[in-house]
């Protein structure tokens, strides 16, 4: 088999999906701590999906790639945020945004399936 019928073959698997779940337009209110320096920031989520998350972070704290961060979701049942309730991820892609602010793309370290749960509204 030559090079060139090797890389023909192998072309579909490479456009294939970049994603394992589907993504939502949802806003969701958010917290974030950065694991290396514990700061906080607010934010909320353009979409969102079992496998991870676009962020729109409001605060001063910039983000970048590689970031291991922790998110806490608006829970209006109970506002104060526990470090058991917030999920684990890595940030993935970083973008400047309006007024300093950024949107950041996030991986969970696990997919989350009780996200369904979370009291969302659609996406404008």
């Amino acid at each position: 088999m030559s090079t060139s019928e090797r890389i023909t073959e192998l072309k579909p698997d490479a456009f294939n999906e970049r994603r394992a779940y589907i993504r939502s337009g949802c806003r969701v209110a958010v917290k974030l701590r950065q694991c290396a320096n514990a700061l906080f920031s607010s934010g909320r989520t353009i979409d969102l999906s079992m496998g991870g998350a676009a962020i729109e972070i409001n605060g001063p704290r910039a983000a970048k790639k590689g970031d291991r961060i922790a998110i806490a979701f608006e829970n209006t049942r109970c506002p104060i945020t526990c470090a058991r309730r917030m999920i684990g991820a890595e940030v993935v892609r970083v973008e400047s945004f309006r007024d300093g602010a950024q949107r950041i793309g996030v991986r969970f370290d696990a997919p989350q399936i009780a996200l369904d749960a979370i009291e969302t509204r659609a996406a404008a």
